[in-house]
């Protein structure tokens, strides 16, 4: 459980890239490829549980981003590198409220690496598979993510998709947003801006994300309680 009270978005900011530096996948190549292999397991379970999502096309687009932003392995090096050299420039340039839906990516995928990488700890070393199958990943699950570590996972989740959708909306705040664009690039914070105008590019043609992300979220969860209360085929919603 994170969600550390910070004085400013930019020591949040700092905070979560120091979370991601300490990942032991950086230092260690053989983990990595077991970390990488578990993570695109994963994508591949969890574009079979959003199938719907992903053909609906008002959802396609955000469904990707999710997917590949957050699960998908992104890789945040270049990112963590921006934010060491010029966070002072981006507190300058990118609007506050911005900075705040930043940090809430990166904490999500900092726990998000956190929990994987002890499921691929137990997945690859403890049991010494070579290949993950879905007994093998809820056993992994329930060894390696205390319940409401999963279920703070989710809230980070909504957290994001309500942050880039309430700024988006905000004529101000986007305006604001975009005027940054080209200060950024010279600024070399083309990573972050990067991301924030992906995320900002997919929630904008949707009138609402309140129900792509009560649908993703709600199905997660749902896994996360079959796998905690033993069902058959947990993943399967």
């Amino acid at each position: 459980m994170r969600r550390q009270r910070f004085a400013s978005n930019a020591e949040s900011l700092r905070h979560e890239v120091a979370e991601f530096r300490r990942w032991r996948c950086h230092s260690d190549p053989v983990f990595n490829q077991h970390f990488i292999a578990l993570q695109k397991w994963q994508v591949a379970s969890l574009r079979q549980r959003h199938a719907n999502l992903l053909a609906d096309p008002r959802y396609t687009e955000v469904t990707t981003f999710f997917l590949n932003e957050m699960y998908g392995g992104l890789d945040l090096t270049a990112l963590a590198d921006e934010v060491e050299r010029a966070l002072p420039l981006a507190t300058r340039l990118m609007p506050d409220a911005v900075l705040g839906t930043a940090a809430i990516a990166l904490e999500l995928n900092a726990i998000t690496g956190d929990l994987d990488q002890r499921m691929a700890a137990i997945l690859f070393e403890e049991m010494g598979l070579t290949e993950i199958t879905e007994e093998a990943y809820c056993q992994a699950h329930l060894q390696a993510c205390p319940r409401r570590e999963r279920e703070y996972q989710m809230e980070l989740i909504s957290l994001l998709g309500q942050g880039l959708d309430k700024y988006v909306r905000s004529r101000v705040i986007y305006a604001s947003f975009r005027l940054a664009h080209k200060p950024a690039q010279y600024a070399g914070l083309t990573a972050l801006y990067g991301f924030l105008d992906r995320g900002f590019a997919v929630m904008r043609p949707m009138g609402s994300a309140a129900d792509f992300i009560a649908a993703f979220t709600g199905v997660e969860l749902k896994v996360i309680d079959n796998i905690w209360s033993g069902r058959a085929n947990p993943l399967q919603v």
